[in-house]
């Protein structure tokens, strides 16, 4: 069986509860892509080899590096920082040189400065400039996800492959429409009543809201999940945040500039129809893209189901090494 078709059969597979104890018997057929039995959890950044801040354009990004080999970095969520990638951080490193880092206005990175356009996209190009990698693969949750889309578009020949969680379409505008003063205006109002709220009474019904949209098993992201809302500086929902994701203009720079990199879509079991439809969606504009669920998950998937998400991830980039020798 050739690597795409045996890799299509995987992802049928992925779709049943049973995909961890099938797991072992279909890796072992591809010796490379054999992830450790048991997934180490590193609560800190104690393994990182390297860590620091980059400056960029207008910022500076924290990130930390573990592993060798082939470039993977990992894209965080909203109101999430570089720590929801803990569960998978040490199984990626075994195969991979992995960085995470946090995104402009979140974790240990600079805040935005209200006014000031950048694309989160853009920010990861001068990250991997800075570190001197001309390509990668890219993993991103929510955000993350969105951000890993956004790369892909505009910086095709920076990419090695894309998986993207619950993240692929961001029907909202993007940087070519500007915020116009009516839009301005509505947000100050928000603010304000933000503001009168409380930030604790907006974290308790932020984080509520994630763990609804959790998996089964959400008492395993509970944690994590409640300590990055916690250590959150919510400048996004304080702020009049600029545009940054391509939003609207994704789909037509897609359709203008159709691009060849492998892409992963996923989405897990208990996510909206809707973010599975976008799937659905850009899965028809990348060619031969694919689209999977990750079984017993909700919106953030790697932390739902952690031992599925990661061997998703390995055996999807193995494959993809295989086939393409990268």
């Amino acid at each position: 069986m050739s690597s795409p078709s045996r890799l299509q059969h995987w992802f049928r597979l992925l779709l049943s509860c049973t995909v961890l104890a099938l797991l072992p018997s279909l890796a072992c057929a591809q010796a490379s892509a054999v992830p450790p039995k048991t997934l180490a959890h590193p609560t800190t950044a104690a393994l990182a080899s390297k860590k620091g801040k980059i400056a960029i354009p207008g910022a500076q990004l924290y990130y930390e590096e573990i592993g060798r080999g082939a470039p993977v970095v990992l894209l965080h969520g909203h109101s999430f920082d570089r720590r929801m990638w803990d569960p998978q951080v040490a199984a990626l490193a075994r195969h991979y040189r992995v960085i995470r880092y946090d995104m402009r206005g979140y974790g240990l990175s600079s805040v935005p400065v209200e006014g000031q356009q950048f694309l989160h996209a853009d920010d990861l190009y001068q990250l991997l400039q800075a570190l001197h990698i001309p390509k990668a693969h890219l993993v991103g949750v929510s955000l993350g996800g969105f951000v890993a889309v956004d790369f892909m578009a505009l910086h095709p020949e920076n990419v090695l492959s894309v998986v993207s969680c619950s993240g692929s379409i961001y029907s909202r505008p993007g940087p070519e429409q500007p915020i116009t003063e009516v839009e301005v205006a509505r947000r100050r109002t928000e603010i304000t009543q933000l503001q009168a709220r409380g930030t604790t009474a907006f974290k308790a019904q932020w984080l509520a809201s994630l763990l609804k949209s959790s998996g089964p098993d959400s008492v395993r992201s509970a944690p994590l999940l409640r300590q990055m809302v916690q250590d959150w500086s919510m400048w996004q929902p304080l702020h009049v945040e600029p545009r940054v994701l391509l939003g609207h203009s994704l789909v037509p720079q897609l359709r203008a500039h159709p691009v060849q990199v492998p892409l992963l879509l996923l989405a897990g079991a208990r996510e909206s129809v809707a973010r599975q439809q976008d799937n659905q969606t850009l899965q028809q504009l990348v060619p031969g893209a694919q689209v999977a669920v990750v079984p017993n998950a909700g919106h953030v998937a790697n932390l739902d189901n952690p031992n599925a998400f990661t061997h998703t991830i390995i055996y999807f980039i193995e494959s993809i090494r295989n086939t393409h020798k990268l």
